[in-house]
């Protein structure tokens, strides 16, 4: 499974153990809107995984 996590903020400890976990057994792409902000990009992005969490 693909999945997509946008951050809008630092991951904390909870975030960094649930990507950890995730990053097992899927493909983990991270996006942090605060250094990038290629919409145009995140909206492919997307689109092409399976999942997609917003933090």
């Amino acid at each position: 499974m693909k999945i997509l996590y946008i951050l809008k903020q630092a991951p904390d400890a909870t975030l960094k153990t649930i990507m950890d976990t995730h990053k097992k057994g899927n493909e983990v792409t991270v996006v942090d809107i605060r250094e990038n902000r290629d919409y145009g990009k995140i909206v492919d992005l997307i689109f092409s995984h399976d999942k997609v969490i917003s933090w």
